[in-house]
């Protein structure tokens, strides 16, 4: 055999634009109303098991409260981490690169080849457009 297939891993980079801020942005604010309708469902959802339990006279009452307070917790820290990530996009200056994920290529190696430098690559996007690819 002379060559072969491979798969290698591609890092993705994308230079930020207005458009990469806008679009970025807004894909965090769809996080977050996607977040605040989940805690609008959960808060609902606990007030009323915790009514049924408290009209039970359910002995763990307390504990289940407290433990539906972690898990809300939980979620409020995430919906933070999420409105920091909007403030960090803003804050990005324009014509830098910043990650944009991973993912993997076909690539034919042949005897002699360094596999090192063929077992990955980058791809370097602007608007979503590919505007270099690096060995």
């Amino acid at each position: 055999m002379e060559s072969l297939q491979m798969m290698g891993k591609v890092l993705i980079k994308q230079v930020v634009t207005e458009n990469y801020k806008v679009k970025a942005s807004a894909e965090f604010q769809k996080a977050i109303a996607k977040v605040d309708e989940e805690l609008a469902v959960f808060d609902k959802e606990m007030q009323k098991t915790l009514t049924e339990l408290t009209l039970k006279a359910h002995p763990q009452v307390e504990q289940l409260r407290r433990q539906f307070n972690l898990e809300r917790e939980k979620i409020s820290i995430y919906k933070e981490q999420l409105l920091a990530s909007v403030k960090e996009v803003a804050d990005l200056e324009l014509g830098a690169l910043v990650d944009g994920g991973e993912g993997n290529f076909i690539k034919e190696i042949k005897i002699g080849d360094n596999f090192t430098q063929n077992s990955t690559c980058e791809i370097i996007l602007k608007d979503d457009v590919v505007i270099e690819i690096k060995d």
